[in-house]
C-alpha cells in the first residue's frame, strides 16, 4: 500500500476539526502518504433525504477504483477495537493494495443499494458522531494504527 485517501462529503466547517486533522496529517507523514478528497454535498434545500443520499453515493462511487481497497464508514459497519483494526490493517497492507480509501458519507449516510456487493464497512463507535467529527476521529485512529503496528508507545492497553 502506497497511500491512504480519505473521501468525505462537504466542507470541514469547524476550525477545531480542521486544526486536529492538520495535526494528525503531519504525524501520519512519518508512516504513509495520506490524501483527502472533498465531494460537494447535495443541495439540501430541495428534494428528499433519499435523493440526497443517492446523489452523494453516486458522486463517491465515481471517484473509486475497484483495484483499491474501499472502506465505507457507517454506523452499521463492523465493530473493531483499535488493536483489532491495526491487525486487520496490517494484513491489508500485505495484500498489495495500491491505495486504501476510507469513505465518510454525508449527513444522511450512504445509499447501500448502490454499493458494490463485497464492500467493506467499518464502524468507529457505538456512539453517533457528526460526519465532520468522524473525519478527525478517523485520522486519530489511523495514527494509532500505525503506532500499534510499529510497537510505538502511543497506544496504551
Amino acid at each position: 500500500m502506497r497511500s491512504i485517501r480519505l473521501i468525505w462529503i462537504g466542507k470541514t466547517q469547524f476550525p477545531f476539526v480542521q486544526e486536529g486533522i492538520s495535526v494528525y496529517q503531519k504525524k501520519l507523514r512519518h508512516y504513509v502518504k495520506v490524501e483527502t478528497e472533498e465531494i460537494h454535498a447535495s443541495k439540501y434545500a430541495s428534494g428528499t433525504v433519499d435523493q440526497w443520499r443517492r446523489q452523494e453515493t453516486e458522486k463517491i462511487l465515481k471517484r473509486l477504483d475497484r483495484s483499491e481497497l474501499n472502506v465505507f464508514l457507517d454506523e452499521n459497519g463492523k465493530r473493531q477495537t483499535s488493536a483489532g483494526l491495526a491487525q486487520w490493517f496490517e494484513k491489508q497492507m500485505t495484500l498489495g493494495w495500491p491505495r486504501v480509501n476510507f469513505i465518510i458519507g454525508g449527513a444522511y449516510g450512504f445509499e447501500k443499494s448502490l454499493l458494490p456487493a463485497n464492500f467493506t464497512c467499518l464502524r468507529l463507535s457505538d456512539m453517533t458522531f457528526t460526519h465532520q467529527m468522524v473525519r478527525l476521529i478517523l485520522f486519530e485512529q489511523l495514527y494509532r494504527i500505525f503506532t500499534i503496528i510499529r510497537g510505538e508507545p502511543y497506544h496504551h492497553v
